[in-house]
């Protein structure tokens, strides 16, 4: 079967392709489109997770404005790339760039000074955060959604119609997994992070500055959900709130994968776009999502450690 794009959707969080077939049969064609689907989907969202279980696995804060700092990445490509005309993949690194400062500034004003207190507290500080942020963007931006940059047409591959937006997220989040492993496992800085997730009492003993790590990390954690945020705009539309959509399922998947798993959040993310894209084909309305949130609690229930065991 060819499969033209004129007969999908695109394949977002809250929207996925959708076949003008009928889903009680499942041609192989449509099969290998709906994998190719998961695949992109799943990479997109690794790389959401990949951030927030990088700063759970180090810092043990659980940042509920993860998926504000998408936001502030999205809007970042958007508005360099239609107000100041910058061309949209120049406008990444930019991106990137911000969001750790910004990260590095959000936790010297606000998870610094409660680093000790009560995980609670964290909780309600990074959910201000996140509230902040949204009303700062309504406020420049509006509420309204805000169209795609860059419409990148689809490549054909053995039958399968791959839209170029989502092919280019995906070839982005691998590169960045593979950069971040590589500095992780490669470098002095990345195995000072490492032993910090280890054992934060013991990294002090050995000579390592917890404080520098902290920030450190949480800004990485922000750039990759500023890159994460980046690729959305040649997905989809954004606005405001397209952060929480994401933020929920990368919450599922950093549980699903084992908490400050560095696999698992990859892993996790491909069998949530799998379940995502599957489950929507199949199941109507909000049947996929209600797919997901049973693979979370069964994993709750039969490995609460997660596929990885909760250990990076």
């Amino acid at each position: 079967m060819s499969v033209s794009i004129s007969g999908l959707l695109f394949v977002t969080a809250d929207s996925v392709t959708a076949f003008q077939l009928s889903p009680s049969f499942i041609r192989p064609s449509t099969f290998l489109q709906l994998l190719a689907f998961a695949i992109l989907l799943g990479g997109i969202y690794g790389l959401v997770a990949l951030g927030l279980t990088m700063i759970f696995g180090v810092m043990d804060v659980i940042n509920f404005a993860h998926g504000a700092l998408m936001v502030v990445g999205m809007y970042i490509v958007w508005w360099l790339s239609t107000a100041v005309g910058l061309n949209p993949f120049l406008t990444i690194p930019v991106a990137v760039v911000a969001l750790f400062v910004l990260g590095i500034a959000i936790h010297r004003v606000t998870i610094a000074p409660i680093m000790d207190a009560p995980q609670e507290n964290q909780l309600i500080v990074t959910f201000g955060v996140l509230l902040i942020i949204v009303s700062a963007i309504e406020i420049t931006f509006s509420a309204d959604p805000q169209s795609r940059v860059l419409d990148l047409g689809a490549v054909g591959i053995g039958g399968v119609a791959l839209p170029g937006g989502q092919l280019i997220a995906l070839l982005i989040a691998i590169v960045a997994v593979v950069i971040v492993w590589a500095f992780l496992q490669r470098t002095q800085l990345g195995r000072a992070i490492r032993g910090t997730a280890d054992d934060r009492e013991a990294a002090q003993y050995v000579g390592i500055n917890v404080p520098r790590i902290d920030y450190l990390t949480f800004g990485l954690g922000a750039a990759l959900a500023g890159l994460a945020g980046a690729v959305i705009p040649f997905i989809q539309q954004i606005d405001p709130h397209l952060g929480d959509t994401y933020l929920i399922n990368a919450f599922v998947i950093v549980v699903l994968g084992g908490l400050g798993s560095f696999p698992g959040a990859l892993v996790g993310g491909m069998i949530i776009g799998f379940v995502h894209v599957f489950g929507q084909f199949f199941l109507p309305g909000s049947g996929n999502q209600i797919a997901i949130f049973l693979i979370f609690i069964l994993v709750l229930l039969l490995k609460p450690e997660g596929l990885f065991g909760g250990g990076s």
